[in-house]
């Protein structure tokens, strides 16, 4: 894949859509940029917490539930909480 962008007046680039989901850039996140032979490597680290996707335009867990979870019973406790810290 091979895009030509610009830079703003004080270095600011926006990487297309089509490379961001190529190299698994989402969101709001950090990533890693190394200069290897006057090229700039842009790179995403390893995920440190569970995989994360986009649906219908929200960041939300995609990973591997625990066994034996129950989401009702999670949003019911998490509510318990709110109403009685």
């Amino acid at each position: 894949m091979n895009a030509t962008i610009s830079m703003d007046e004080v270095g600011r680039v926006v990487l297309p859509k089509a490379i961001r989901e190529a190299i698994g850039i989402v969101g709001r996140m950090v990533i890693n940029v190394e200069v290897v032979d006057n090229a700039a490597l842009i790179t995403v680290p390893a995920p440190t917490r569970g995989v994360m996707a986009r649906k219908r335009g929200r960041l939300v867990y995609a990973g591997p539930l625990p066994k034996g979870w129950d989401s009702g019973e999670a949003v019911t406790a998490m509510r318990k909480r709110r109403i009685h810290p």
